[in-house]
């Protein structure tokens, strides 16, 4: 049954159901401009009135959904990034203790979503390649981390929000770093290896392979 159908049936809510679709027309239109141009360049360099062009959509179109080149950067890439937290997040509820097998499922799709974006993650030298990797993966990772610790799936050895946000800082900005490190190595570049040395990285407490 079509959108249309479905609407038509109920009496109402066509109008509606249009004005949806048109908003996540836009939104893939404005996704799609954004991470082009910041494959191809730095976006801090990008013009509203650039990434309007490229995405077909006039500035008022766009100011309803982001202020600034970056920052519709930011929110394409940590909505992707979102899916993967709350499909972690669902587990985690089930399974009741962080394990080993959850965060290397974890990490495997966070390296997906950057290696599909690898143009945008992997420019060398460009700023927006380190804003992707150094605050957008960086922050997911972290806000992660911190959920993670507040919600009791993870026991460190110092209790408290103070200690939790050291460790989640240093969980998120270490795996960050891994991978930028691995995107500038030359071709072909090995993911177990990145993988491995990520969890190499992980302290004894963190994530153990099985429920003690």
């Amino acid at each position: 049954m079509t959108v249309h159908s479905r609407a038509a049936d109920k009496g109402f809510g066509d109008g509606a159901e249009a004005e949806d679709a048109r908003i996540e027309r836009t939104r893939a239109r404005l996704a799609a401009a954004v991470l082009s141009l910041a494959a191809e360049r730095d976006i801090t360099s990008v013009s509203v009135s650039e990434l309007t062009r490229r995405a077909g959509i006039n500035r008022s179109t766009f100011y309803e959904h982001a202020r600034t080149p970056v920052e519709l950067l930011t929110r394409v890439l940590s909505c992707e990034l979102d899916m993967v937290r709350r499909r972690g997040m669902d587990q985690l509820e089930r399974d009741g203790l962080l394990l080993r097998d959850l965060t290397r499922s974890t990490l495997h799709a966070i390296l997906a979503h950057v290696l599909r974006h690898e143009d945008v993650y992997g420019g060398v030298g460009r700023a927006s390649a380190r804003f992707a990797l150094r605050v957008v993966l960086a922050e997911h990772i972290e806000q992660s981390m911190l959920t993670i610790f507040r919600e009791g799936f993870v026991n460190p050895p110092m209790p408290g929000p103070e200690a939790a946000a050291l460790y989640a800082a240093q969980l998120a900005h270490g795996a960050a770093g891994a991978v930028e490190a691995w995107l500038h190595l030359p071709g072909p570049r090995d993911e177990r290896m990145l993988l491995a040395a990520i969890e190499a990285m992980y302290p004894s407490w963190f994530a153990p392979d099985r429920a003690l």
